[in-house]
């Protein structure tokens, strides 16, 4: 499953400029000579300086000591990559997707041209002091992780797009009634996260089986004993379903390539002489 993931900042704080950040994620342009551009809701040749502006200009009434802005990771498993064909284009539509489910997912009434956010596309992971190999000696600290590591860096706006409206996704506040919510606003994240999975199935067309589901997951980290076998049990249901599926295609493909390899039979002895004993009439 795609692992889509809500934090301050990966370089530290989000109380003041978002142009550290904004820097930062401009790591491969300058280390590996790229010139991948930022995108938004409609635009995918915004640079650097837009996107500082418009994250940094969307303040209003906003405390010094309070967010600013917030980054979400979109990193797609390796086979929801292959699925889309490792396309940069696709990642983009899907970033943009998991916006649309953003926006909602405040229970506002807010859909994604409400919220103001800038994505870019990077290509590789890095070795971080954090990681064993760099630890063991084994690779160097900003060295290129092998496999394929594509994914989105979003940064997004703490207020909505008119720069009215504060919407934090750091908050799970529940509202008592439909009211309460519509006016506080919540943000379940939990809800985001299987919001993100719907989005890229039905974008994709993409089948996912049980065991990438995020329901899975969730069962099977935190759901009781009972949960757990219940998923276990349907895990292997379904495994016999998709065995039964590939025996019944492979059969058929069997009685297809006999049919096509089988000689054309002569036809029948009576049509053959009814033929000979014709004699045409003048």
């Amino acid at each position: 499953m795609a692992y889509v993931n809500i934090t301050a900042s990966e370089t530290g704080g989000n109380t003041g400029s978002c142009a550290q950040l904004a820097n930062y994620l401009e790591k491969e342009n300058q280390k590996l000579g790229k010139k991948e551009l930022w995108f938004d809701q409609g635009r995918d040749d915004l640079i650097p300086d837009e996107v500082k502006y418009g994250i940094d200009h969307n303040v209003a009434k906003l405390k010094k000591t309070e967010a600013k802005f917030y980054l979400i990771n979109i990193s797609p498993s390796g086979k929801e990559l292959d699925h889309i064909g490792n396309d940069p284009q696709q990642l983009k539509r899907y970033a943009r997707e998991v916006m649309k489910a953003y926006a909602e997912n405040f229970n506002k009434g807010l859909s994604e041209k409400d919220v103001k956010y800038y994505g870019k596309i990077e290509y590789h992971r890095y070795y971080t002091h954090e990681d064993s190999e760099v630890k063991e000696g084994l690779r160097k600290r900003g060295e290129v992780k092998e496999g394929n590591h594509m994914h989105a860096q979003v940064i997004v706006s703490r207020k909505t797009a008119d720069n009215g409206r504060l919407i934090s996704p750091m908050t799970n506040h529940r509202g008592s009634n439909a009211g309460h919510s519509q006016k506080f606003g919540q943000f379940d994240r939990l809800d985001f996260t299987d919001r993100c999975e719907k989005a890229f199935d039905q974008t994709f067309s993409y089948e996912r089986e049980l065991t990438e589901t995020f329901k899975y997951r969730k069962v099977m980290l935190n759901g009781s004993a009972h949960q757990r076998a219940d998923m276990i049990i349907s895990e292997r249901e379904l495994q016999v379903k998709q065995i039964q599926k590939q025996a019944r295609i492979l059969e058929q493909n069997k009685r297809e390539n006999k049919e096509l390899t089988q000689p054309v039979e002569s036809k029948p002895k009576q049509e053959q002489q009814q033929k000979k004993d014709y004699r045409p009439s003048f």
